[in-house]
């Protein structure tokens, strides 16, 4: 009997030190909700949304943020400006400096609104901890280097009340009216402000400066909107009335603005409107129906 007693008071003992060492690495283990920070679908603000991560030291609560950021917003109004297959090679934190080395497929880059987007995310997500100053993101070792040609360097958190730069792809006819020619530009862009909108204001400011004669003297733009991949133009009635060039130049009018805004991820087409309603022919087209991109008007290097 007693060695049966003593057999259960060993096991009893040895169950009771398993239940204190789980606690322990139960009890070593930290929740916290944080904020992860994502493009709009039309890349033109920057938003957050909440998760929770856990970890057992900063270095892990690091790593598991980056993580769940490249992981994705889950959400519909929301996309990650980080390529999907980037690794993270290495995080170590000096002095208040967090330093972040990302393996190459970090700059693959969609469009330059997006590596923009990216380096703000990215900063903005990891500068939410108090315990981190400053943060220097690098790419298997070496600099990230910003669209003027220059190294991002130290990063603080980016105010996303100011307004940001940010390149933009447009096209302009050439002077046979034939072919459409890219022309990137930078804009200012408040936050919250569509940049669809920006594009096809950037296209009428620049057609009345340059002498594109594309966009009909006097348009005004009236309204903008996306809803499901179509982005709707609604102009004045100058746009009809006062145009004044052929079949060439129609062409060039209604692409340089579907080209122009199909640059943008979440737009696969353009539906036209005047003083809000659908028009059924503009000159040569049918112009109720939205229009898609035509790559075989881009001109191209030969």
């Amino acid at each position: 009997m007693k060695r049966i007693y003593y057999t259960l008071l060993i096991l009893t003992l040895m169950l009771s030190v398993v239940g204190c060492s789980e606690k322990i690495i139960k009890d070593d283990t930290e929740k916290q909700e944080i904020k992860l920070y994502y493009s709009s679908l039309d890349n033109s603000k920057i938003q957050w949304v909440t998760r929770s991560i856990e970890y057992s030291n900063d270095m892990e609560k690091y790593n598991n943020t980056i993580k769940a950021l490249i992981n994705g917003p889950y959400s519909s109004d929301m996309i990650r400006s980080i390529n999907e297959n980037t690794q993270i090679l290495s995080i170590e934190k000096k002095k208040g400096i967090l330093y972040l080395d990302l393996s190459k497929e970090f700059l693959e880059f969609k469009s330059d609104i997006n590596q923009v987007n990216a380096v703000i995310t990215i900063s903005n997500t990891l500068n939410q901890f108090k315990e981190i100053e400053a943060l220097k993101i690098t790419v298997e070792g070496k600099e990230l280097i910003s669209l003027d040609g220059q190294p991002y360097g130290i990063l603080k958190e980016f105010n996303l009340s100011e307004e940001k730069k940010i390149s933009v792809q447009l096209y302009f006819p050439d002077e046979n009216m034939e072919y459409l020619i890219p022309y990137k530009k930078n804009v200012e862009l408040k936050d919250g402000y569509k940049l669809g909108k920006k594009i096809v204001e950037e296209i009428i400011k620049e057609s009345n400066k340059q002498g594109y004669n594309i966009i009909p003297k006097g348009t005004k733009l009236l309204n903008y909107s996306e809803e499901k991949g179509i982005a709707t133009v609604n102009f004045s009635k100058e746009f009809i009335n006062n145009y004044i060039g052929g079949s060439a130049g129609e062409t060039m009018t209604i692409y340089s603005i579907v080209n122009s805004l199909t640059e943008l991820e979440n737009i696969s087409s353009v539906l036209f409107l005047i003083e809000g309603k659908k028009v059924d022919y503009f000159s040569h087209y049918e112009f109720n129906k939205p229009f898609t991109r035509e790559e075989s008007l881009i001109k191209t290097e030969r």
